[in-house]
């Protein structure tokens, strides 16, 4: 299948801060209700997390929505438009009556293949009617295989752009990218895009020549990847490249943003959607008792944002890109880092804080999460992590208790790796500049601006990460909102035999150490062990 066009791309990829001539000031340039209304969109990624909080913006922006076209592949036993169905009967889509969520229409297709695989009906249909496209489909895994993330990252990408110029009447085309695409870079990261080591469209081609993958190692990769530090950021930094270069003077945005987390406000506060990947995945495990340690340095910055933020900017971008001459693509962070600076400690202070405030129905062991590094959190992780998750294997086995699709054992080890991956971008303390962001924001409307606010500076973490600790109650494990006394009883009583389990752990090793080398060297050596696990 041929990925190139006709000619051959040589194309010089300097690039500099985009360039916006803009023929309205945003009084001039209508709300966003009215930018959206009567406009058909397509979305790729749309079942995703944060894909399914766009199209319930979507829907909330205006009651004149046209239809939302959403890409999903194709599955053997499921049909499209029952998936789609159930995606609606997510909470966040209960306000909405049938009429409403009528408007969100599948289209079955591969991300990676040329025009989606759609049949010639289709095809024309989006031709004929769409007029923005939001691209948020991606693997994120950062361990991904190169082919893989580049036919997903950027021939996925290369595809949507090609659809765009395909269509009748664009009006706007928004990139989800993230702001870890140029962490092969230090210092402040400028909105812009950054020029790539390796050519997209030689990466592409690269993908769809089986004979360049037999024997592929884990070290040729590294050599394309180069100063990034996963396949992940590698293709998005192409993707951003491809966009650079196929689509001058169209009505293009690129949003970046960090670490995303539960929503802040809209639709809902707290929502999580299925939070298990990510950071989020984390937070879950963190208050049942399963993750209890972070590795990274006390004063590095988690540079989280709001799932809601993302997605007001999303929308924002649309609204500006949409209204406006724009001579490249233009790009914004989404990131609080450089305006609302969060540590690391601070972090576990304020979940471990908000966990006995809103503790879950039941957990493991009593949530505490505490900051380890090199040995000590190998250690620690190992005897307290994966050693009980290996004894917990056997009654998993025997009585098919557990998590039913893989082992308590399995999601350490996901844990662990992912853990490893992510410490590259805490301790590097990267920089976001927001000026464009900033700018951007200030001429949205008034009201407007209340409604798509991503301003990062105004968000409360206390506050915000107590509504996703309660979010993930809610939604991930199904439990009350609310916290009761039952709630705070069930705590006491788990802070009582966390506490009641050192001075077992240190009777265990006196009656042992005593029984071996007699009391008075055995309650010394007794309590040398004790006190290094208890500081472990």
């Amino acid at each position: 299948m041929a990925v190139m066009t006709d000619h051959d791309r040589t194309h010089d990829l300097e690039f500099k801060t985009p360039i916006t001539d803009i023929t309205k000031d945003g009084n001039d340039a209508g709300t966003i209700a009215e930018f959206f209304a009567h406009k058909n969109v397509f979305v790729t990624g749309g079942t995703g997390f944060l894909g399914t909080v766009l199209i319930e913006a979507l829907l909330d922006a205006t009651p004149d929505i046209g239809t939302i076209y959403l890409l999903v592949r194709g599955k053997k036993n499921w049909d499209p438009n029952q998936r789609v169905r159930k995606l609606l009967t997510k909470p966040i889509f209960e306000k909405y009556d049938e009429k409403t969520l009528a408007k969100v229409k599948p289209v079955v297709g591969e991300l990676s293949e040329e025009n989606f695989n759609f049949d010639d009906e289709i095809l024309q249909e989006l031709i004929d009617n769409v007029n923005i496209i939001y691209h948020s489909a991606a693997t994120i895994r950062f361990r991904s295989p190169l082919r893989t993330a580049i036919k997903t990252n950027l021939t996925g990408t290369w595809r949507t752009i090609q659809l765009a110029k395909k269509l009748k009447n664009l009006s706007a085309y928004i990139y989800c990218s993230t702001a870890f695409c140029n962490s092969n870079n230090r210092g402040l990261i400028l909105e812009e895009v950054y020029k790539s080591r390796c050519d997209p469209y030689e990466m592409m081609k690269m993908a769809e020549d089986d004979s360049m993958w037999e024997n592929f190692t884990e070290d040729q990769t590294v050599k394309y990847t180069n100063d990034h530090p996963n396949t992940y950021t590698f293709t998005k930094n192409l993707s951003e490249n491809l966009l650079m270069s196929e689509m001058k003077n169209m009505p293009v945005a690129i949003v970046r943003p960090s670490i995303v987390y539960g929503t802040w406000e809209k639709p809902c506060s707290g929502w999580v959607g299925n939070a298990n990947s990510g950071h989020l995945g984390f937070l879950a495990g963190f208050i049942k008792g399963i993750f209890r340690t972070m590795k990274g340095r006390a004063s590095a910055i988690i540079d989280i944002i709001p799932c809601d933020y993302v997605i007001n900017s999303s929308l924002v971008m649309g609204w500006y890109v949409g209204t406006r001459k724009i001579e490249q693509p233009e790009v914004i962070h989404c990131t609080s880092g450089e305006v609302n600076p969060l540590t690391l400690s601070e972090f576990c202070d304020i979940i471990n804080e908000n966990v006995q405030k809103h503790p879950p129905n039941s957990f493991v062991w009593k949530p505490k999460a505490i900051l380890r590094n090199g040995w000590r959190y190998n250690l620690f992780f190992y005897l307290f992590h994966m050693l009980p998750a290996m004894v917990y294997s056997i009654p998993e086995k025997l009585f098919s208790v557990g998590m039913p699709q893989h082992t308590v054992y399995e999601y350490m080890r996901v844990f662990y790796r992912g853990g490893k991956a992510f410490d590259y971008f805490l301790d590097k303390n990267f920089r976001y500049d927001l000026k464009n962001a900033l700018r951007i924001m200030s001429v949205v409307h008034e009201e407007d601006r209340k409604r798509y606010n991503f301003d990062s500076s105004r968000c409360d973490w206390t506050e915000f990460l107590a509504r996703v600790i309660i979010g993930i109650r809610r939604f991930y494990f199904r439990e009350s909102a609310e916290t009761t006394t039952w709630h705070r009883i069930y705590w006491k009583v788990f802070d009582f035999l966390y506490y009641a389990g050192f001075v077992v752990l240190f009777l265990i090793f006196f009656a042992i150490f005593g029984l071996l080398t007699g009391i008075k060297l055995g309650s010394v050596l007794a309590l040398v062990v004790w006190g290094f696990l208890v500081w472990l």
